[in-house]
């Protein structure tokens, strides 16, 4: 390890299921070997899975673990096989997952995110809410120079996982994509989609996030309060957005969940045109749809799982072409309580970041 790299940093962790807040401690800095780096930690997002985590939601006995799976920073270290990955002082942006097995049927597939075997960083191993960490330097992605390290890591997992469902949508330019929830996701996937040459329509049911929305650069080319107008009423208000002489079906072609409540869930498969694409982005306890969305409708229902490598790179590539950025909230490491705050907030909009 370079000589400048202290003995110990700071670091949130969270020592057990029904705890309020993360605790700020003195830890000891990991020392990067095989293919790890070690990162000093610029910036740091804080993601929905982090508050399941508090809740028991998302299963895991690692306690105490540092949050956070949403990191950009420098490289400072580099293992003893990692050289020829990335560069000592390089700006990267890193991968959820960590040590992927190589052996097991996905990983030989050509799925490696499907790893059941993962480590995944803030969730089953230490994360970024610290000032260094341990990432694979397998899985980083360069920053590009114009982008900053808060705007780069809520790339990392809102970011590549709205941009994974995007193109897991499969859709031409010009057809018709809907995303429902206007929140870090869906803000983000908004400004993708139309930067991808999509018609795109944002759907929420608060005024805070619609209203943000809105004033993109790469708006939405319809919003939909749900709360003010019903599906039925929506589906025709879609309908409009079709080209002269357009004679196919009613409603959006694909539509993106991002919320987790069954009103939104029913809503978006409503608003969704039959023989289209309903693809489930977020985490709800429980999932609901008819026999008549998949036999009669004949909806196409898939779950979309963050990313990979490639597609970070794309995802980064494409918001620095573009100028998409996340609608911020930045935090110090003592404001921390207020970031988690922030999160139960019900005017929240945007994304809220750790910044050191």
């Amino acid at each position: 390890m370079a000589t400048d790299i202290p003995n110990q940093m700071k670091a949130l962790r969270i020592h057990g299921v029904g705890e309020k807040y993360y605790k700020l401690e003195q830890v000891d800095v990991p020392s990067p070997k095989g293919y790890e780096a070690l990162i000093k930690v610029g910036a740091a997002g804080l993601c929905h899975t982090d508050m399941m985590l508090f809740t028991g939601e998302f299963k895991t006995d690692k306690y105490p673990l540092i949050g956070s799976h949403e990191p950009a920073g420098t490289v400072v270290a580099l293992g003893e096989d990692a050289k020829g990955t990335v560069k000592i002082g390089q700006r990267v942006a890193g991968m959820l997952h960590r040590d992927v097995c190589g052996e097991c049927t996905d990983c030989k597939a050509g799925l490696p995110k499907y790893c059941p075997n993962s480590l995944y960083t803030g969730i089953t191993t230490n994360g970024a809410f610290a000032e260094y960490e341990i990432l694979d330097a397998r899985y980083l992605a360069p920053i590009p120079d114009e982008m900053s390290f808060e705007q780069a890591a809520p790339m990392t997992c809102a970011g590549i996982t709205i941009y994974t469902a995007i193109k897991k949508a499969k859709l031409k330019p010009g057809q018709i994509l809907a995303i429902s929830g206007l929140g870090a996701l869906g803000h983000l996937g908004v400004q993708m989609a139309k930067a991808m040459g999509l018609t795109v329509v944002g759907i929420d049911a608060r005024p805070e996030p619609i209203a943000m929305t809105e004033g993109l650069r790469l708006a939405p080319d319809l919003c939909i309060d749900a709360t003010s107008l019903k599906a039925e009423e929506a589906v025709e208000e879609i309908h409009k957005l079709r080209p002269k002489g357009y004679e196919g079906w009613k409603g959006a072609d694909a539509t993106i969940l991002t919320s987790d409540p069954l009103s939104a869930q029913r809503y978006a498969m409503d608003i969704t045109r039959r023989h289209g694409t309903y693809v489930v982005v977020s985490q709800p306890d429980d999932l609901r749809f008819t026999y008549q969305d998949i036999i009669f409708k004949d909806l196409t229902i898939i779950g979309s799982l963050h990313g990979w490598t490639e597609d970070l790179k794309e995802c980064l590539d494409l918001a620095a072409k573009h100028g998409i950025k996340s609608e911020l909230s930045c935090y110090k490491l003592d404001k921390h309580e207020e970031m988690v705050d922030s999160v139960h907030d019900s005017k929240r909009k945007g994304k809220s970041v750790l910044v050191f």
